[in-house]
């Protein structure tokens, strides 16, 4: 048996003792992850000793993210084989998309390590949607709505040309619900809980130039379909208004 087919039987055995299907994920992904090794790369990057840091596990698992004092999330790539590219693809299409966008679109520095390119990203200081009160969202509703509908009318019309190579054909052009999609609005959009404000929109690496009317389609969670039914609204009184 060699060293990684002792490790993933080890790792079977413990996570087998974790009743959460995602503190199973996590666990999982920390124990087949050289966690130390990136340690050491974060705190030769920050020039930092203690570090304070947050472990997440990223979309299906394809990323472990490491938050270091509120101040960077580092992303290191799991699973994917084209990580390199899809880095590469995220930094331009942020870049390119970010002059059009009335939210803050997060910088990015991709930095090389050994053999893997690694993502930094400025910490984003807000709660998802998914994980704000229900209340509260309940209340804003109208108003978190409209914010979001603004960000994907302006995205969606957006036709910058340092990226039009990578649109599924060079004469596709913006129209309705049909243009440049962040991918999965709902759980990538960040909220200041004391204003109510939508204080950035995260993870670029799925966004492509597409028909989006499938993301209010999607929704299994009754608020979530309420919020994009909201957010379908008010996006067709933004269209309406340019005829």
């Amino acid at each position: 048996m060699t060293g990684n087919s002792i490790r993933r039987f080890v790792t079977n055995i413990i996570c087998g003792f974790v009743y959460s299907k995602d503190g199973r994920k996590k666990l999982r992904v920390l124990l087949n992850s050289p966690l130390r090794e990136y340690v050491r790369f974060i705190r030769i990057d920050t020039g930092l000793r203690r570090l304070h840091m947050r472990t997440f596990v990223g979309y299906q698992a394809r990323s472990l993210l490491i938050s270091v004092r509120n101040k960077w999330i580092y992303k290191f790539p799991l699973r994917r084989d084209n990580y390199r590219e899809l880095a590469m693809r995220e930094y331009r299409i942020v870049n390119a998309l970010r002059p059009y966008s009335n939210v803050n679109i997060p910088d990015i520095e991709l930095i090389n390590y050994k053999d893997i390119l690694v993502r930094k990203y400025p910490f984003i200081n807000g709660t998802s949607l998914r994980h704000a009160p229900h209340d509260l969202v309940m209340k804003n509703m109208a108003s978190l709505a409209a914010q979001v509908a603004r960000f994907l009318y302006d995205i969606g019309r957006a036709d910058p040309v340092e990226i039009r190579d990578l649109k599924p054909s060079p004469d596709c052009a913006p129209g309705y619900m049909c243009g440049w999609s962040q991918g999965d609005v709902y759980d990538n959009f960040m909220i200041d809980l004391k204003t109510m404000r939508v204080c950035a929109f995260i993870d670029w690496e799925d966004a492509r130039f597409c028909d989006f009317s499938y993301m209010f389609r999607c929704e299994k969670n009754k608020l979530a379909r309420d919020f994009m039914n909201a957010v379908k609204t008010e996006y067709d009184k933004l269209w309406s208004a340019q005829e």
